[in-house]
């Protein structure tokens, strides 16, 4: 009998589990995100291939079968301008910041497709229709990804934050953004930032080692899944 017992609870815990996995829904899509640099009339392009995944449970409420929490990760990596002596300015896939709303308005790539859609992905509605999108859509200056540039790009503490708006004072009188859109694809994903920022790979195993400096509220800091996702 108490053999019995055990083999009965295995089945069950078995049951349970491969119905919660059939039970969940993963909703993902793709898109390139593509930003274009003047300085001194000079138009520097740069551009990569995001993956937004989210997976969410279900909740058996009194509607039965409603959606549960969602989850939101990303694949792929940064778009990385190479701007030759004056360094390279890179559009992150998360911000940097811990507190929200984010001090100058910066999107997460989590966020940056879909609201430049009309897409909010707040709802199983929105979900769902996220693999629908088709076509590219411009950024507005209300809807772009954190940008940060590097004058030396081998040394993260040249990191400064730049917006659409400041870039001209930050870095050059004549700098200003040219293009900057996102478009619906299904191109596949490619890594190769380490290859082109010698200190990532470093950063990248302190940090998910956990031996990272603390975060402090308010504070922006460099995170390895800034530059690459944490699914890729």
């Amino acid at each position: 009998m108490k053999w019995l017992g055990i083999i009965v609870a295995i089945v069950v815990a078995a049951v349970a589990y491969f119905y919660l996995q059939a039970s969940s829904l993963t909703f993902t899509y793709r898109y390139r995100l593509q930003l274009a640099l003047s300085v001194d009339e000079k138009v520097h392009t740069g551009s990569s291939i995001v993956e937004v995944v989210w997976r969410c449970g279900r909740s058996f409420g009194i509607k039965h079968d409603e959606l549960g929490p969602c989850y939101p990760s990303l694949g792929g990596q940064a778009v990385l301008i190479d701007l030759g002596s004056r360094g390279v300015v890179v559009a992150t896939l998360h911000t940097g910041e811990n507190i929200t709303p984010v001090p100058d308005g910066v999107i997460s790539a989590v966020w940056l497709c879909a609201f430049a859609f009309g897409n909010r992905s707040a709802s199983e509605a929105d979900l769902t229709s996220l693999g629908r999108l088709t076509g590219r859509r411009d950024l507005v200056p209300s809807n772009f990804p954190r940008l940060v540039w590097l004058p030396n790009p081998a040394d993260p503490k040249s990191a400064a934050k730049v917006t659409p708006q400041n870039v001209a004072g930050v870095m050059d009188s004549t700098a200003h953004f040219t293009e900057a859109f996102v478009e619906i694809t299904k191109d596949p994903i490619l890594v190769d930032i380490p290859n082109k920022l010698p200190w990532f790979s470093g950063l990248q195993r302190l940090q998910k080692s956990g031996q990272g400096p603390p975060s402090k509220t308010g504070e922006f800091q460099l995170v390895n899944n800034m530059f690459v996702g944490e699914n890729s």
